[in-house]
C-alpha cells in the first residue's frame, strides 16, 4: 500500500477527495491490524448524559483518575458542539483475545503482566497512527478517541504522572476513551452491523471481546 505524502493543510475537500483519502484510512487501519474499520458520518454518533454517568454509576475504578476520565472533561454541550462541526469519522474495532486472559478479575500471568489492563491497547496504536496520517495528509483537526482508561494501557495501572505533577508520559498516545466523551458506542457499532458482549458470565458463551475507537477526520 503506497504511503500517503504531506500536503498542504486543508479546510475546504472536495467531496471525490474526501472520499478517497477516507477510503485510504480505513485500508491502513486494516493494514495495522484492525479486524474492523467504517467510514460513518459524524451526525450518526449519539451523545448521552447516560453514557457520562455511568463512568461514575458504578463507579469506574479510573473516574477522576487521568485527566481523560470525567468530571475532568468538557461537559457535554461543549462536546456536541464540538462534534458537530465533524461530516466524517473513522471507527474501528480490534478482537481481543484470548478472552479469559482479559476478563474481570484475571490474576496476572507468569510474567506479572494484568492482560485486563492491556484490553485496548493495540486500538490505541492503530488510532494513534491513523489521526497521525489523517494530519499529514492536510486533516489538521483530525481527532482520535479510544477505549478503556489510558492509565491502563499505556501506564499500566500506574499513578497517573500528569495528575500528580502536570507531566503526562506519553502526551502524544493519551486519549479520552469515547464513552468518557458522551458518545453511546454501543449505539454506533450496531448501526455499522458489529457486536459487543458483555465479558460476563461463562466465558465460553462469549462469542469475542471487542475493542473499539474512533477518528474525527473531516
Amino acid at each position: 500500500m503506497m504511503e500517503a505524502k504531506p500536503k498542504p493543510f486543508l479546510t475546504r475537500v472536495p467531496e471525490k477527495i474526501l472520499m478517497s483519502d477516507l477510503d485510504f484510512f480505513r485500508k491502513k487501519a486494516m493494514a495495522l491490524g484492525a479486524d474492523g474499520a467504517e467510514i460513518i458520518k459524524a451526525n450518526q454518533l449519539v451523545i448521552d448524559e447516560r453514557v457520562r454517568l455511568k463512568c461514575t454509576i458504578p463507579r469506574c475504578l479510573r473516574a477522576g483518575e487521568t485527566p481523560n476520565c470525567p468530571p475532568n472533561l468538557p461537559d457535554l454541550d461543549f462536546i456536541r458542539k464540538a462534534f458537530a462541526g465533524y461530516s466524517y469519522a473513522l471507527l474501528l474495532k480490534t478482537i481481543v483475545g484470548p478472552i479469559e486472559e482479559y476478563a474481570p478479575g484475571h490474576a496476572k500471568d507468569k510474567n506479572g503482566i494484568d492482560h485486563t489492563l492491556l484490553f485496548h491497547l493495540r486500538t490505541s496504536k492503530i488510532i494513534y497512527e491513523i489521526e497521525k496520517l489523517a494530519y499529514q495528509s492536510g486533516y489538521y483537526l483530525a481527532m482520535g478517541l479510544g477505549g478503556g482508561s489510558c492509565k491502563d494501557y499505556l501506564c499500566h495501572g500506574q499513578v497517573c504522572q500528569y495528575m500528580d505533577s502536570g507531566r503526562c508520559r506519553f502526551p502524544h498516545r493519551s486519549r479520552p476513551s469515547m464513552e468518557a466523551m458522551g458518545i453511546d458506542v454501543f449505539d454506533i457499532i450496531n448501526k455499522v452491523g458489529w457486536d459487543a458482549y458483555p465479558l460476563m458470565g461463562k466465558q465460553e458463551d462469549i462469542p469475542c471481546a471487542t475493542s473499539v475507537g474512533m477518528v474525527f477526520i473531516y
